[in-house]
This record gives C-alpha cells, structure tokens and sequence, in this order.
C-alpha cells in the first residue's frame, strides 16, 4: 500500500485521537484508578474514536480483501506505532499475509434432487429448500449417493454418546443435526457442536457428503428465513502455498443447509419419523438410521484468490528471563462487508461486531503502554482477519506464529460485548478451565464488576470466536464478554442484548445508532489490561485445570510445542 495512503491513515488516527481527549463535551475517563494503582484511566471517548472510525461507512464493513479492510487494517497499525508497540512481523512489519481462498455458490447455479425407490423424485429449489456450500477447491462439483441419518453426528464414547455406532456412513450422506447433546458439559458440547470436530470424523470414515438440518431450537435462535438472508456472503478459507485451503473438506462432494419444513420427506419410509428423530435429539438419545434416499447434488462455485493481513504489534517484556515469553492478545477486525439491503442499507457496518473488539485492544494497549514498568513477560496484539468465516485468520496465526512455537503462554480474546447499558457484571468465557479464571475474578472485582455464569451454554460462544484457535493448540485463553445484568435498574440490559442478536447482529444496524455504553467499553480495556498484567508478571504461566475437558483434550500439543524450543 502507498506510503502516502499509511501516512494519511496515521493523520486520521492522530486527529481522531486528539478530537476525543480535547473534547469539552467529553466523558471523563472510566474508573479513576487509586492512588496507588499504576494503570492508567481508560478513556470511553478515545474508544468511541476508534469505533467510529472502524465503523463508519467509508470501510464498507470491513470484508477481508477489500479497500475497506486495508484503511482498517492501516489505523490499528497506525495505532500501535503511535503507542511504541514495535512491528510484531519479523521486527520489522506490522503486516502478516493471510492468503486466502474466497468462494461463493450462486443460488441459481445449484440444484438437488431427492430420489427413491418408489415415487417421483422430489427436485429441492435453492435458496428457498436448501443453501448450497461453496466449494473452495472446485466450480462444478456433481455427485450422487445414498443417505444415512447420524442425529448430532457425534461421536464421543467417553461421554456417553456415540451417534455412529452401529451404522456405515462410508460412500454416503451424512444428514446431521445442528449442536450436541444439551446433557454434555459446556465445554463438551461446545467442541463436539462445531463442524471442525464433525466433519473430518465423518470424512475419516469415509461420508461423501454433508447434509445440515437445525434443531427446533436452533430454528428459534435463527430462523431457516435469517439463513436465508445471508446466502450472500461468501465463504473464505486460509490457503497456504498449493495445498488444500483450510477447512476444505474437499471429499464431502455434498455440502447444504436443509430447509426444516421441507426435512420430513427425507424420514418417509424410514424406521422412525422426523418428530421422533427431534425427540431423541431433545433427549441426548444416540441415534442412527439410513433413509430410503438417494442425492443427488451439482453445486457450482465462483473461486479466486484474495490477500489480507493480520495486524501484530509487541509491546516488549521487561524481564530479561521472561521477555521471550508472549500473552497474546486478539480481536477480529473485519466484518462481513456490503450485502442485501435492509431498509435500504446495504453497509453491514459491524460496530459492536467487532469495532468495539478493536478498540478495547487499542486502548488496553494504551495503558500497558503508559505503565512505567513494563510487564515482565512481553504482550503481543493481534488484530484477525476473517473471523467471521470460521476463524481463519486466528488460525493462521496459531499455525504460521510470529514468535517461536511454544512461547505463547495465554491469550485474551475480545468480540463483541454488546454494552448497551451499564455493565455491572461480565462473563468470562474459558475461566472454568484454566487458572485465568482466578485471574478474571480479580481483574473484575478490580473493577467493581461481578463475574457470572454463562446464561446460554447452548450458544456454545467458546467455540465461535477467536480463543478457540489458540484453545486448539493447547494454548489457556480467556474471553470477557458483557453479562446480562445492568448497573442501571431502568435500563434492561438482557432485553437489549437479545434485540441485538435478533435485530441487528451481522445487519446494517450493527452501528452507531445504538445506545452504546463507551464508559462499560473502557472499563472492559482495563479490566483486560488487569488480566495481562497479572498473566504477564506471574511467575508461572498459566495452567489447565486438572481434569478439564480442553486442558485434556489439547493441552498436549502446548507441551510437545514449548519441548521443541
């Protein structure tokens, strides 16, 4: 990119900094700290700056790839050299690569068919009976083959719960159901919900193919209609040299989304009945089943390659024994872009997601910076991309790290805290796990907060966002969210919450025009800067908690990493 553009970017930033800590009409800064507190206040206008900016039309959302992305990508650069964080890329770049694959599956270009033994074949329309999945690999995929039912699609023994016993999906279609088993765990079931446990179980034993059908419950949470809607979003996936972009899964041929309302043909003539398949479902029972079915799917896919960047800037450790040692820091800076227009909007601006995200990193990192003792381990901040295409750019940088494999002892994630009234309490997502929940607690009690229990476990949040990148390499990790309750008796914060995810969660609305709440924003920049200092000082890294489903499912491949140094 032009060094005059990064300049002009950097003026921005200077301006829009200066514009909010002048600013007669100012809040004060959040959380005046002690006397005896070294931590700076944190400042709700310089984090209402960063959002407006990040957020505002001109960057068109933020889609990886786009010129929008890159002016994004340029402030939080711009934002790091300005605070002294030194380029976290090679020490000499800001900028890391992420080369990516973007496809997208045309409604009109896909057809399917359901064929039986008996009877007319049932033609599904695209778009309105089912939502085919881009292929990153290929522009025409056609196959056909026979359909099994494997409920969850689940299979973990261990727990209880084997979806695939007892039935062969070798050379066929695997139709599954959105979640897991709501009797698992949290943690349990949130990794055994997402596709990146599912698929390449159902690949490893030989599916062809992938059919999705949503839960009654995820049919309330987001409608078939909602799925709909976002048909136009394309799908992007890291690609590293010539090989297979991550997450292909090119040898499921099938891919879709199926249309609850059109499901219970594929059951009749089957063992057991839709409703009943829902009520197994309901009751955590395993279940399995081939129906009398055979697919056939063509999918076509338009394919091309796109460059963004993860943005990394280190502020460095003090301790000379420590220093080599890193907490990483992460949000998501892109959004998903331009689409469907609703109301007449067609910017999905992505205020809360995830422009707050960003700047609680910048002004958390504004703080570590004014300290005047530096951690004593080193604090490296990364700013994502492509999150919101199944957490690739956090992936990335968990498999291509800019600091030597096994040095990452923790990392603290920041996505969307939706602080539409006054926080007076947060959940800290991971904490059960590791020994950062201790740390939590202490940061926000520091903060005069109160830590809560997750209220919708069935969401699986821990999965959805950017700590699971570092979660699945053995790394402890932690995300502070918003609770549900207000320090405001008149305003009904769980209410606002829920019209946000109904409303204007990945919409136009996603934008300044909400009540935001800049001061719950900054005391989660210090609340965070807490958790950091206290990572970064101890003596000891951060460790799983013995018997945790993550720690022992993960946490081995952190130590053959940190062995390897």
């Amino acid at each position: 990119m032009p060094h005059r553009f990064r300049r002009a970017v950097a003026g921005v930033l200077a301006l829009t900094l200066s514009v909010a800590a002048a600013s007669p009409g100012s809040a004060p800064p959040t959380g005046a700290p002690p006397a005896d507190d070294p931590l700076p206040a944190a400042s709700p206008d310089r984090v209402r700056a960063h959002v407006a900016f990040l957020a505002d039309d001109s960057l068109e959302g933020r889609l990886p790839g786009t010129r929008g992305y890159a002016v994004a990508a340029r402030y939080v650069e711009s934002g790091f050299a300005q605070l002294g964080l030194r380029p976290g890329v090679d020490g000499t770049s800001y900028s890391q690569p992420v080369p990516l694959v973007e496809s997208l599956a045309p409604l009109p270009g896909s057809t399917m068919v359901l064929a039986r033994a008996q009877g007319a074949p049932i033609t599904l329309v695209s778009g309105a009976d089912f939502l085919p999945v881009a292929s990153l690999t290929e522009t025409r995929v056609a196959a056909e083959a026979p359909l099994v039912f494997a409920g969850f699609g689940v299979h973990a023994p261990g727990h209880g719960h084997d979806d695939l016993a007892g039935i062969d999906v070798k050379g066929k279609v695997v139709l599954v159901l959105t979640g897991a088993p709501a009797r698992f765990p949290p943690a349990v079931r949130a990794h055994y919900s997402s596709g990146l446990t599912k698929f390449p179980e159902l690949m490893a034993r030989g599916a062809v193919g992938v059919i999705t059908l949503q839960t009654p419950e995820d049919q309330q949470r987001t409608p078939w209609q909602r799925l709909v809607q976002q048909a136009w979003r394309s799908r992007l996936a890291w690609a590293a040299g010539e090989g297979e972009p991550n997450g292909a899964w090119s040898a499921l041929r099938i891919r879709a989304s199926l249309n609850p309302a059109r499901a219970a043909a594929l059951f009749e003539g089957a063992p057991l009945t839709l409703a009943q398949a829902f009520a197994n479902a309901a009751a955590g029972r395993p279940q399995g089943v081939d129906l009398p079915i055979i697919v056939r799917q063509q999918r076509q896919s338009v394919i091309r390659r796109k460059a963004s960047e993860n943005v990394v800037g280190v502020l460095e450790g003090g301790d000379p024994m420590l220093k080599g040692e890193y907490v990483v820091i992460s949000a998501h800076l892109d959004h998903v872009g331009k689409g469907a227009p609703i109301g007449g909007d067609a910017i999905y601006n992505g205020a809360l997601d995830n422009a707050s995200g960003i700047a609680i990193m910048l002004e958390t990192a504004r703080l570590l910076a004014a300290l005047p003792q530096r951690p004593r381990r080193s604090v490296l901040f990364v700013a994502v991309t492509a999150e919101e295409s199944g957490l690739q750019g956090s992936d990335y940088f968990v498999q291509h790290p800019t600091v030597p494999p096994g040095s990452m002892v923790a990392n603290i994630n920041m996505d969307m805290p939706v602080a539409l009234a006054p926080l007076a309490d947060v959940v800290a997502f991971g904490a059960e796990h590791s020994s950062l929940g201790a740390v939590a607690e202490r940061a926000a009690a520091a903060e005069g907060v109160a830590v809560s229990p997750d209220t919708q476990p069935e969401e699986v949040f821990f999965v959805r966002s950017d700590q699971y990148s570092f979660v699945r390499a053995g790394i402890p990790a932690l995300y502070v969210d918003e609770g549900r309750r207000s320090a405001d008796p008149a305003q009904d914060l769980a209410a606002r919450v829920e019209a946000f995810r109904k409303d204007r969660y990945h919409q136009p609305g996603d934008d300044l025009s909400q009540p935001i709440h800049w001061p719950s924003l900054a005391m989660l920049a210090r609340l965070n800067a807490r958790v950091i200092l206290d990572v970064a000082n101890a003596d000891e890294r951060p460790r799983w908690n013995p018997g945790t489903f993550f720690g022992e499912t993960f946490a081995p491949k952190a130590a053959a990493a940190t062995a390897a140094r």
